[in-house]
């Protein structure tokens, strides 16, 4: 950034760096989404219909990941070579074999050719593990220690991060501290994967004691201050906070942008929350149906829309980049609209008719049970 714009004010430069914190609202909302069904079933029935699960997931994740890695296999990184100077196009060549870890979903330990793909990975290994974490461990645990076990787990990437800190990373400085807080903090499902546990913490609580939420929902005009302040917060902090320099916000960053982001979730499930009201817009259900390809799609979207910005000769002011955002966001979700259609919208219609017949056979089933208690 400091190439395109050697002049930028360090607070617009912390903020630009901070943008990822949309990835923590959207590993903490994850969270939540994903266990709160889960945590009902395994309170009903005691297990849960983990085939299900994952049939469901993987109809939802799976076609426009792939599609999008065969793509980059052989389209976009064989451009990139040949449109690249020799020894770039050397570079290109020798990373291609790293699709591997995308295909495996790894990349957030070892550097695959999809520059964003760690937070798919983290993610897909977070849908991989956490209904075996529950059929195996979390049912087990009696009803009193549930809450205390889930907290004491969300502790332990946050226990990680302090040791890792103290003792190697704030005795670094420049180039390699930010190396080191990308690779072992930022990147790997160990020292990141707290923003999804504290989304299933509030799924939790949510979920069995919602009374504890009541004065939250209950808070009116005092709970729109609070709801307002919330966000400022969360605005004054990327602008303040140097996400590479070595300090201690890097150890809880991540646990601190989770609590305030679910805030803003709980505020927002008010009735009567301004906020909520506006989030709740009709015209955002499209840009919240596409989210999922867009981001798959966005830097690959980017790049036309953005030659001019990445290729001009003369170095861009600040207001010239925050301008360009605009045509560029709207350009990938464009994009992102045509790829939903070609590669999630044919297996989502498949999901829903899966989803009909689960149903209607738990229903039967529950129909016969009841039916046969009644004749008994």
């Amino acid at each position: 950034m400091k190439t395109l714009i050697p002049d930028m004010n360090p607070y617009m430069q912390n903020f630009l760096n901070n943008g990822s914190i949309c990835l923590d609202m959207f590993f903490s909302l994850s969270g939540f989404l994903i266990a709160t069904p889960l945590f009902a079933e395994i309170d009903k029935k005691g297990t849960i219909n983990w085939k299900f699960f994952y049939i469901k997931r993987f109809l939802r994740i799976f076609p426009p990941y792939y599609f999008f890695i065969i793509l980059q296999y052989f389209i976009f990184i064989p451009s990139l070579i040949k449109n690249s100077p020799p020894e770039l196009a050397e570079q290109f060549r020798a990373a291609s074999h790293r699709i591997w870890y995308d295909i495996l979903y790894v990349s957030d330990y070892a550097k695959g050719t999809i520059f964003h793909g760690w937070s798919l990975s983290l993610e897909e290994q977070f849908y991989i593990i956490y209904p075996i974490f529950l059929l195996t461990v979390f049912r087990k645990i009696p009803e009193r220690f549930r809450l205390g076990s889930l907290v004491a787990i969300t502790l332990l990437p946050l226990i990680y991060r302090t040791i890792f800190a103290y003792t190697v990373l704030f005795k670094t400085t420049g180039v390699e501290t930010v190396t080191l807080y990308n690779n072992n903090f930022y990147y790997p499902f160990h020292g990141h994967i707290d923003s999804i546990l504290y989304g299933i913490v509030f799924a939790y609580i949510f979920s069995f004691r919602k009374h504890w939420l009541e004065w939250f929902f209950n808070s009116g005009r005092l709970g729109t201050v609070i709801h307002a302040l919330t966000l400022i917060t969360i605005f004054i902090y990327t602008i303040f906070a140097d996400e590479f320099k070595a300090g201690i916000h890097q150890i809880i960053r991540f646990p601190s942008f989770a609590l305030l982001w679910i805030l803003v979730f709980i505020f927002a499930m008010r009735k009567d929350d301004p906020i909520g009201k506006f989030l709740s817009w009709r015209i955002f259900f499209p840009f919240a149906k596409l989210s999922y390809c867009a981001y798959l799609i966005h830097v690959v979207a980017m790049v036309p829309i953005s030659r001019k910005l990445l290729f001009m000769d003369k170095k861009l002011e600040q207001h010239e980049f925050i301008l360009y955002a605009v045509p560029v966001g709207l350009f990938v979700f464009f994009c992102a609209y045509f790829y939903y259609l070609l590669t999630e919208r044919p297996f989502t219609i498949i999901k829903d008719k899966m989803i009909s017949r689960y149903k209607a056979k738990v229903t039967s089933q529950v129909f016969r049970e009841e039916l046969n208690k009644a004749t008994s």
